[in-house]
């Protein structure tokens, strides 16, 4: 799918702009960044469409956003030429109305032309306009702290992430600042919800990383880092309310059995989606030479998507599974991993994974059987901010 819309994508560039540069890094005479500020995206962004790692969403808005930038050119083309044959009209009035035609013809005319230049200025405005509303509009999905961290090079911004001059002071947490994504989809029970059958669905999450120069947190100068992460996750509904044990978890052994592991919800006629969850959560990492630690914070999550039909037909309470079962995500417990980059110089773009192993508790029920349910929760470097050579204390 992402490389059918990666190939309209480029496709519609090069009508709107011309022929891919590939050596220039341009379409036609407008460069990569010119492009990516006639879209409203930041550099980063424009890259992963051109390269195909950007999501369908992305993808589809983008094409819109350069559907409507053909059409604002296609209205100034139409009104241009309305305006030369308006011109060309009133020549042709002013000399009938010098060989003496009569002031009703004259004033005929005048109306015509009236009439079509202003549904011609209406018609480009209304288009100006909503494109206009569309750039300013935000992206939806988009990481909400993009036109902090994201903006390109020749914006009136100051960048969060360290200066050039200061990468060395803060290593090895400089090496980590950038982009990074969620490595792998991950599923959770959510059993607290009075009847059995409620999955939360972690698709994928977009996360900034960068150093804290003042916060030491006890463990030295550059190894505390930050992290912005902003997810959309699912909410699946068993419309067979399936009891999660012995199913899909063994009490026994505390463990998610091969069956739940391979379930696709998707693909499962019985399953059905009831919601979007967007959340937003400050991370903060400790970067040890032989272990990470990250301790994550909740700043506030939301429901779009909602299937009304099943959350009545269920009687399924969205938001108390926003404030009193997904809010336990604060119990969860992550384990410090084993540091895979004790030389922040391995540290390579799309390649390099941080994993965490962690258990997940609700509070309100949790089945008696005591712990947690396991989950592995992974970071996967997009882009980095510095990537040449480090050279740590």
């Amino acid at each position: 799918m992402e490389q059918s819309l990666q190939a309209d994508f480029i496709s519609k560039l090069a009508e709107k702009y011309g022929e891919w540069d590939k050596t220039g890094s341009r379409f036609g005479s407008a460069s990569f960044g010119d492009i990516s500020q006639d879209l409203s995206i930041s550099a980063s962004q424009f890259s992963k469409l051109i390269y195909g790692t950007a999501t369908e969403g992305m993808y589809q808005r983008s094409i819109k956003n350069i559907n409507r930038l053909i059409e604002k050119e296609s209205i100034r083309a139409k009104l241009a030429q309305t305006l030369a044959e308006n011109k060309q009209l009133k020549e042709q009035l002013n000399k009938q109305h010098a060989h003496g035609l009569g002031r009703i013809q004259s004033r005929a005319a005048f109306v015509f032309l009236l009439l079509l230049l202003s549904s011609a200025v209406i018609y480009f405005m209304s288009g100006w306009a909503g494109q206009k509303n569309t750039k300013e509009a935000p992206k939806e999905n988009q990481h909400p702290l993009a036109f902090y961290f994201d903006q390109g090079f020749n914006a009136n911004f100051n960048s969060p992430y360290l200066d050039i001059s200061e990468v060395q002071k803060f290593c090895p947490a400089s090496a980590y600042e950038g982009s990074w994504s969620l490595n792998k989809p991950y599923k959770l029970p959510l059993p607290g919800s009075k009847r059995p059958g409620l999955y939360y669905l972690a698709k994928n999450a977009d996360v900034r990383m960068k150093c804290s120069r003042f916060d030491t947190a006890g463990v030295g100068r550059g190894r505390v880092l930050y992290g912005y992460e902003y997810l959309i996750n699912e909410i699946w509904l068993d419309t067979k309310m399936t009891s999660l044990s012995p199913k899909y978890f063994d009490k026994q052994s505390k463990s998610f059995t091969s069956e739940f592991e391979n379930l696709d919800f998707e693909k499962s006629p019985q399953f059905k989606k009831i919601a979007t969850i967007h959340s937003f959560f400050t991370d903060k990492f400790f970067i040890y030479p032989d272990s990470i630690v990250r301790k994550g914070e909740p700043c506030g999550r939301y429901a779009s998507d909602i299937d009304q039909d099943l959350v009545i037909e269920y009687e399924i309470d969205i938001k108390y599974i926003l404030e009193n079962v997904l809010s336990n995500l604060t119990t969860t417990s992550c384990f410090a991993t084993k540091n895979p980059f004790p030389n922040p110089n391995d540290l390579k773009a799309k390649e390099s994974v941080i994993d965490f192993e962690c258990l997940y508790t609700i509070n309100a029920e949790n089945l008696g059987m005591g712990g947690g349910y396991p989950y592995q929760k992974g970071y996967k470097l997009e882009k980095q901010n510095y990537a040449d050579n480090l050279v740590c204390d």
